[in-house]
């Protein structure tokens, strides 16, 4: 375990030595006795920064955790010798002395050894791992024969209504309506024909839509078909047909699951899943017989996000969670460890609100079990997304 900590001589270092540079920092304060603080960081042996890592001052209640960037700060410190208590689940805790100054912020920096309590890593490869609408939406994308726009393209252009993102397009028109619709599209030129709907795959009713019903935040992709290449799948409409003006086929974000609102003076979901490991509520992978693991016929495959996935972005997310008894995850206590980028975090926490695991068994009955998990996701260059 290395700390750093900077202090005015490397001798208030040793415990010998450490009244005996207090008292001298007191007297060049003029006798005026305030108070100190301690501002650091808590990183892991490879130097990622650890999310909710708790911090105690011994002999007092007082317990921070670190934030998103695995930073802290420890603000009022009465002066003197101090004995700090780190400690993360899946981490070996670790403790830390040292010596606090009226008017001074003393910085730390603090590595934690990572212990293996994790499962098997999962390798996110980009677009070899796409699964469901996406696969199919890639898959027509590679060949080019309509416009294509995805959730990133959305966030990037900040449409107000959603009709906004096909202004500009070859083949297509927006023009403002007097009618039930605000913007009607038309296809082939003004005064052309209203394309088909198509929402998340069912073709929707015969009668024109209004495109700008939808949010436009709400939606993952857009594929447009303005021309006569239009694939099969999208061209028939209900109680009429197929249709021949083209298509129009939107995929909307599936709305996740969010945990529930912590109630006042309640902690975070990391603190909340050490407090339940501490009472053994829940057990950890060293106190079951067979412990929770991946189901093989289900296994959790979060979806690379498009934005770093073009950009080639990679990277890696460790998260922590319980299996219940009957394999699900519990959505409300989900806490992320460590997070390279917060784009993958929202990508595995999407998963993971519809994950299926094998639970684990003690004494022949399925139990509760704390798991850590370790995502990586790693841009496939071979297969890189067509613009």
């Amino acid at each position: 375990m290395r700390h750093r900590e900077t202090f005015r001589s490397s001798r208030c270092r040793l415990i010998a030595g450490a009244l005996a540079c207090f008292s001298q920092a007191v007297a060049a304060q003029d006798g005026v006795l305030g108070t100190g603080g301690i501002r650091g960081i808590v990183r892991d042996s490879i130097g990622q920064a650890i999310i909710g890592a708790q911090i105690a001052i011994s002999g007092s209640r007082l317990i921070v955790e670190t934030d998103d960037s695995g930073r802290f700060e420890l603000a009022k410190v009465r002066p003197g010798m101090l004995t700090l208590k780190f400690r993360r689940l899946g981490f070996q805790p670790d403790t830390v002395e040292l010596v606090v100054l009226a008017g001074k912020t003393i910085p730390l920096d603090v590595t934690l050894a990572r212990l293996n309590v994790s499962l098997t890593p999962v390798v996110i490869t980009g677009r070899s791992d796409l699964k469901g609408w996406r696969e199919g939406f890639y898959h027509r994308k590679t060949i080019g024969a309509g416009h294509y726009f995805t959730a990133a393209d959305i966030d990037k252009r900040n449409p107000r209504l959603l009709s906004d993102m096909f202004r500009g397009v070859p083949g297509v028109t927006v023009q403002p309506s007097r009618g039930m619709i605000r913007n009607a599209l038309r296809f082939r030129g003004k005064g052309g024909c209203a394309p088909l709907t198509v929402l998340d795959g069912t073709p929707l009713a015969a009668a024109e839509f209004d495109i700008d019903l939808i949010t436009p935040f709400s939606v993952a992709a857009v594929e447009l078909y303005p021309g006569s290449i239009v694939p099969p799948q999208f061209t028939v409409a209900p109680g009429i047909g197929r249709r021949t003006c083209g298509a129009v086929v939107i995929w909307s974000k599936h709305p996740e699951r969010r945990p529930k609102a912590s109630a006042p003076n309640v902690g975070s979901a990391a603190s909340e899943i050490a407090r339940l490991v501490d009472n053994r509520q829940i057990f950890t992978a060293a106190q079951v017989d067979i412990t929770a693991r991946q189901d093989s016929a289900r296994p959790v495959r979060p979806a690379y996000p498009d934005d770093l996935f073009d950009a080639q972005v990679n990277g890696a997310v460790m998260v922590e969670f319980i299996v219940t008894e009957t394999g699900a995850v519990d959505p409300d206590r989900i806490s992320i460890v460590s997070a390279t980028h917060p784009g993958f975090v929202d990508a595995v926490r999407a998963a993971l609100q519809a994950a299926v695991y094998s639970p684990a068994v003690r004494g022949g009955y399925p139990v509760h079990q704390y798991v850590q998990h370790e995502f990586h996701f790693v841009a496939d260059a071979g297969a890189k997304r067509k613009k």
